[in-house]
C-alpha cells in the first residue's frame, strides 16, 4: 500500500486510492473478498502502469528490488496480455521511460566509504579504464577537460566530467592541499537521465589513476621490465605500484620520498600486499638505479629526479599535471628529450590546463608531433615500443570517462544487491 499510494502521488491520484482503502476496509468489516491488485490498478485506470510495474518486477536486472522485503508486490501481481517476463532492457526501460509508477520503484545507490578495490580488482579497473580510453578514441566515448575553481581561501573544486556506454557522469573534488579531500562520482542513465548511483570517497580516483598508469605500462613498457622506483609516497604511489605488478612480472621495488618515515612505511606495506621486495631508497639516483619502471606522483613543482638517470629501454609514469594556477613540474626538460615515445592521456586536456607537457612544447622541448595519446595506441594507430632500447614517457591525465568507466562497472556489480543503500 505504501508503493501505491507514492505511486497514486506521482500521478494525483490520492483520492483514488484513499477511496479504495476506505472500500477495502467496508469490505473487509462485511465478510467479503477484497480487491486484487490488478482490480485496484483497473479502477485506478492504470493498466498500463500495471504491465510495466509486472515487467520491472519480472525483468532478472531488477531483482533486487522483487526481492525486497519492502516490495512483495510480484507474488500478488498476475500476468495480462503484453506483460512479458523476457522482455529485453531496451524495451523494458523504453517501457519505463513512460511510466511514473516504474519509476517511482527505481532508486539510486548510494555507496559511501567504501573503497571501490573491495568491489572491483586492479586488473578490472584496468580492463575498464582501457576499455574507456578505445571507446574515446573511436569517437564513441566521451570526456570534458577537468575545470577547476580555485577559492581564496585555497580549497579546489574539481569536476571532471565524461560518457562511457551506458552512463554519463561525473568525477566532482574537493581538496585543501591534501589535508582535507573529498570525492564524489556520480552517474546518470544515458537513456533516462535518471541517477543510478552516487560514490562518495570510494577511492575511485587514485584507483583509477593507479589503472591508468597500468594501461601505459601494459603497452610501453618492456615485456620483461622486473625492477620499479616509485618517487613519491602517498595513496597514488601505492595504487600505481599494484598496477605495474598487475600487467609485468615485478620482482622488486624501490620508493624514495624525502621523508625517511613516509618511504619506510609505504615500502612495508607494499612488500606486504604485494609479495615483492619493496625497499626505501636514500636519493631518487639511487631508486632509479636499474629500474625498468619509473613512477613519479607527487605534487612537486620543480623535477625530483635527473632524466640522465633513466637507464636505457626505461619506462616512465608521470601523473602531477596541475593547471595554470597551480602549476605542476615532476619531470625535467631532459626526461622529456631523452623519450622516444612520449604519451599523454588527452591532448585538449592538457592545452585546457596548460600543464607541463603544453609549456613543453610551448617553449621547444619538444613537438606535438611528436606526442601521442594513449587511446590511438591502443587502437594501433600511434606507434608502440619496437626496441627494449628506447625510453618511453606516459604523462598521465586522469579524466572523467575513467571514473565513469571504473564507476559503471562497480555499478553493474552492486545494482542486484539488496544489501546496498537506496535513496
Amino acid at each position: 500500500n505504501s508503493y501505491l499510494t507514492s505511486i497514486a502521488a506521482s500521478e494525483n491520484l490520492d483520492k483514488q486510492i484513499t477511496d479504495h482503502e476506505k472500500e477495502l476496509g467496508e469490505l473487509k468489516a462485511r465478510g467479503k473478498q477484497p480487491l486484487n491488485v490488478f482490480e485496484r490498478f483497473e479502477r485506478a485506470n492504470m493498466v498500463d502502469e500495471y504491465r510495466s510495474l509486472y515487467n520491472l518486477l519480472s525483468c532478472d536486472s531488477h531483482s533486487n528490488i522483487r526481492s525486497s522485503p519492502d516490495c512483495p508486490l510480484l507474488a500478488v501481481l498476475t500476468p495480462l496480455p503484453g506483460c512479458d517476463k523476457n522482455v529485453s532492457n531496451k524495451e523494458l526501460e523504453a517501457r519505463i521511460s513512460l511510466s511514473p509508477l516504474a519509476y517511482c520503484l527505481l532508486q539510486m545507490l548510494l555507496l559511501k566509504n567504501t573503497s571501490i578495490d573491495t568491489i572491483l580488482s586492479m586488473a578490472e579497473i584496468i580492463e575498464a579504464v582501457e576499455e574507456s580510453l578505445k571507446e574515446m578514441a573511436l569517437g564513441q566515448g566521451f570526456d570534458l577537460p577537468r575545470r577547476r575553481i580555485h577559492h581564496p581561501n585555497r580549497m579546489i573544486f574539481g569536476l571532471l566530467p565524461g560518457s562511457f556506454q551506458g552512463a554519463m557522469g561525473a568525477y566532482i573534488q574537493t581538496d585543501l592541499d591534501r589535508r582535507l579531500h573529498h570525492e564524489t562520482v556520480i552517474l546518470y542513465s544515458v537513456e533516462t537521465g535518471e541517477p543510478l548511483i552516487l560514490f562518495q570517497d570510494c577511492r575511485i580516483n587514485e584507483l583509477r589513476t593507479g589503472a591508468g598508469g597500468g594501461v601505459g605500462a601494459k603497452h610501453l613498457a618492456k615485456k620483461n621490465a622486473r625492477r620499479v622506483a616509485v618517487l613519491g609516497s602517498g595513496a597514488h604511489a601505492e595504487t600505481q605500484l599494484q598496477a605495474v605488478c598487475a600487467v609485468r612480472t615485478i620482482t622488486d621495488a624501490k620508493v624514495f620520498s624525502p621523508t625517511p618515515e613516509h618511504r619506510q612505511s609505504v615500502a612495508e606495506k607494499m612488500s606486504r600486499e604485494l609479495k615483492i621486495d619493496v625497499r626505501p631508497a636514500k636519493s631518487p639516483e639511487e631508486a632509479l638505479e636499474d629500474a625498468d619502471v619509473v613512477i613519479a606522483v607527487t605534487n612537486s613543482r620543480t623535477p625530483v629526479f635527473d632524466g640522465n638517470s633513466l637507464r636505457d629501454g626505461a619506462h616512465v609514469t608521470s601523473i602531477s599535471n596541475g593547471d595554470k594556477t597551480r602549476t605542476r613540474q615532476e619531470i625535467d626538460e631532459t626526461t622529456i628529450r631523452r623519450s622516444d615515445l612520449l604519451y599523454i592521456t588527452s591532448k585538449e586536456t592538457v592545452c585546457v590546463n596548460e600543464s607541463d607537457i603544453f609549456r613543453a612544447v610551448r617553449d621547444g622541448v619538444t613537438s606535438w608531433e611528436r606526442v601521442y595519446e594513449i587511446g590511438d595506441l591502443l587502437l594501433e594507430k600511434a606507434p608502440a615500443r619496437t626496441s627494449d632500447k628506447q625510453i618511453t614517457l606516459y604523462k598521465l591525465q586522469g579524466i572523467g570517462i575513467m571514473d565513469v568507466a571504473v564507476g559503471l562497472r562497480a555499478y553493474e556489480r552492486l545494482k542486484n544487491d539488496p544489501s546496498v543503500q537506496r535513496f
